[in-house]
């Protein structure tokens, strides 16, 4: 049987929604009438400050019903606030991050799933505890967003911020063991395949807390599991949505949180006695056989977890987290994710030596996904990871728990990945040439897929990444995007000329392999598919240049003629063999590309084309091969004027000496003055109201012809088409 909480379970449930109100969680306040009363735990750079009633939010969500069950109990609506001062909408229903009995014994913890209203595909894992108020908001090519209590034991206020902003506390690096259990080999090039097979597992988590953590979180055990929950909660979003795993935490884990120091089975800060002590107290305390994944966590020390060990009795509980502030973003998603990565079979990625595993070292410096080392392992391309897992972690996690030994996750059908159909890799490009990679899927669910094309050559280079480099990772992974196509370098540093650090086109023939992540975002667990691909570069050819327009300042009139240049670069010939090309304009200074201009012409150097009917201060140019693999665009800015088209002229029926001239395409930036060609005693004046000029003193009653010339401050001036003002005889 199907899981029934699909995109047709979610539409019905959707529909009931209409009528229903929307809770307000939160509303904006003044920083400066907040006092500071606490400590903080979370730092942000920028942040929306709000206000939630904790108290009216437990009463508003006593009923929601739960994701496994959606047409039970009262549909749901919630608001919450973004960081850029938006307010978006979401359903909302109930999940069970504790067990049933765990949940019963501690009715004060309550964890939810919310989903977009305006198909966006946003997913929300939030919380409500003794703690406060607490989400993650996953959105699609985003940046996800978090909403924290903004002081410890304080739960009326809160901070909304992007992951981006997020100030990060010194990291230390982790450690993994039994690394000889780990899939090896990553080289062979997979094919519109599954990462896993498409069921959602289940696995009981039994999570143990050190006293010392115990002590940070409050000092008593709800106060404790209730901390841990927000970890799990926000840990099960990133797994349900990347490799349909999910954890619940098991009825009894209250017994493995400690509060006394001196008679706890921990050592603190000691991660390497921890997992051993783990193993021994999980299976002594709660029983081999009553668990399926172990874990430790504590306010000292660092990570380490011994690879591909969920459901081995043996090790199945070495799993330790401990950082001194135990909360938030860095806590949640750099440190448990990560050391859960490794239990359950994923390896580093990152290609810098610290720590470095080898067969999966496809991401340049530091890396910036979840097994990587962001912000630890210099040259580090940012502070902390993103919350995705990179394909080939999601490769190794799928490759562990759809092998035949791993049986102890109980397994419920969901439904299918989605269908790559095709991509347009296999290709040869010149070298110091921007490519872009494209991949066109459908979804089963209904839902929009997202996508993530990752550099997969993992063999040790130099970093950051140089255009000589033979071997190893030249690109870094961005997050799962709502578009098919990535541009490699991406576009904004394309037109801003950089930074290009953890982008960097080859300069040498080499061959580079890429992997499309196509995500299928069902809610309450995703199957998902990818494939691979292989881009040749060729340093025979190129760099791929586009010649003209490229000086700043260069105004083309709308509907004109314009030469397009630019360097072919032995790009038309073997082995890259472009025989054509493609010329797309963009009028948001090279960020989208949405006019076609030409399609399919000779990629002989140069074409000439009629100009759009449209205004613009931020035009680019874009020429690409027309099979889309390689492009280049102009250097700088330039300006499209629209040209003045006068579209009828009539004589006002109430005096004859005056016309009436409408028009269209008029840009009046720095017209100083309109004159009126044809009529030499005439005046003329400009009825932006009516879009019309108004001509008077007409002094023939014949037909006559005239145009109308805008005079600039700068030079620029254009003369409109001609009309005839008719004749009164």
């Amino acid at each position: 049987m199907i899981r029934t909480f699909t995109a047709a379970s979610l539409l019905l449930f959707s529909s009931a929604l209409l009528a229903q109100s929307v809770i307000q969680v939160a509303k904006d306040v003044d920083s400066s009438s907040v006092q500071a009363t606490g400590q903080r735990s979370i730092n942000a750079k920028h942040y929306r400050l709000v206000e939630i009633d904790i108290n009216q939010l437990y009463a508003d969500l006593e009923n929601v019903p739960n994701r496994d069950h959606p047409g039970l109990g009262n549909p749901t609506m919630i608001e919450l606030p973004h960081p850029d001062g938006s307010n978006h909408r979401y359903k909302v229903l109930a999940n069970s991050t504790m067990h049933p009995d765990l949940a019963a014994k501690f009715p004060d913890i309550k964890t939810f799933d919310a989903y977009s209203m305006d198909k966006s595909d946003e997913f929300v894992k939030l919380d409500v505890t003794p703690q406060g108020f607490h989400a993650m908001i996953m959105v699609p090519g985003k940046n996800t967003i978090f909403i924290d209590p903004l002081e410890k034991d304080n739960t009326q206020y809160y901070m909304v911020y992007y992951q981006k902003d997020f100030v990060t506390h010194k990291r230390i690096k982790c450690g993994v063991t039994g690394q000889d259990r780990a899939v090896k080999d990553f080289s062979h090039l997979k094919h519109f395949a599954n990462f896993a097979s498409c069921e959602l597992r289940t696995y009981r988590l039994a999570m143990a807390a050190t006293a010392e953590y115990t002590e940070y979180q409050g000092g008593t055990v709800p106060m404790a599991l209730a901390a841990e929950v927000t970890t799990v909660n926000r840990v099960n979003g990133i797994y349900e949505r990347d490799i349909a795993v999910t954890m619940q935490l098991i009825p009894n884990n209250a017994a493995i949180i400690y509060t006394d120091p001196n008679t706890e089975p921990y050592t603190h800060g000691n991660p390497p006695a921890l997992i051993e002590e783990n193993q021994t107290n999980l299976d002594n305390v709660i029983g081999s056989a009553n668990y399926d994944i172990g874990h430790v966590v504590d306010s000292a020390g660092s990570g380490l977890a011994a690879v591909a060990s969920v459901c081995d009795p043996e090790d199945k509980a070495k799993g330790a987290t401990g950082q001194e502030n135990p909360v938030g973003d860095a806590f949640d998603v750099d440190y448990v994710a990560h050391e859960m990565g490794h239990q359950f079979g994923a390896n580093h990625v990152q290609n810098n030596s610290c720590e470095r595993h080898i067969p999966t070292a496809v991401e340049p410096g530091s890396g910036s996904t979840i097994m990587s080392y962001a912000g630890i392992c210099p040259p580090n391309v940012q502070s902390h990871s993103d919350a995705y897992f990179n394909g080939i972690s999601l490769q190794e996690i799928g490759s562990f728990i759809n092998s035949p030994s791993h049986t102890c996750a109980v397994k419920t059908p969901i439904g299918p990945a989605p269908q790559i159909l095709g991509t347009n890799g296999f290709v040869t490009i010149p070298a110091n040439t921007p490519f872009s990679l494209t991949a066109s899927a459908t979804n089963p669910s209904g839902l929009l897929p997202t996508y993530t094309w990752e550099q997969m050559n993992n063999e040790p280079s130099p970093q950051p990444p140089q255009s000589t480099s033979l071997v190893g990772p030249n690109f870094r992974s961005y997050s799962p995007s709502l578009s098919p196509t990535r541009f490699l370098p991406n576009l904004m540093a394309l037109v801003n000329h950089g930074p290009f650090t953890w982008e960097v086109l080859p300069s040498v023939s080499r061959v580079l392999k890429f992997r499309v992540s196509v995500r299928a975002n069902t809610p309450g667990g995703s199957c998902n598919a990818f494939t691979d691909v292989l881009v040749t570069t060729d340093s025979h050819s190129g760099p791929f240049l586009v010649t003209s327009p490229s000086n700043p300042g260069t105004t083309w009139p709308a509907l004109s003629q314009q030469l397009v240049t630019w360097n072919v670069a032995n790009t038309n010939v073997a082995p890259v063999n472009a025989h054509t090309v493609d010329i797309l304009l963009s009028t948001d200074g090279g960020i989208t590309y949405p006019y076609l201009l030409l399609q399919g012409v000779p990629n002989v150097g140069a074409v000439l084309l009629t100009v759009p009917n449209l205004t613009t201060s931020t035009a680019r140019i874009m020429v690409r091969a027309s099979n889309g693999s390689f492009f280049n665009v102009s250097a700088s800015n330039f300006i499209i004027t629209q040209q003045l088209q006068l579209t009828k002229a009539d004589r006002n029926p109430m005096n004859r000496r005056e016309a009436f001239i409408q028009y269209t395409g008029l840009n009046t930036q720095l017209v100083t003055a309109y004159v009126l060609n044809g009529l030499p005693n005439a005046t003329l004046t400009l009825d932006m109201v009516h879009q019309r000029f108004v001509v008077k003193n007409i002094n023939t009653p014949h037909a006559v012809p005239v145009s109308i010339t805008l005079v600039r401050q700068d030079g620029r001036n254009e003369t409109s088409n001609q009309i005839t003002i008719p004749s009164i005889l």
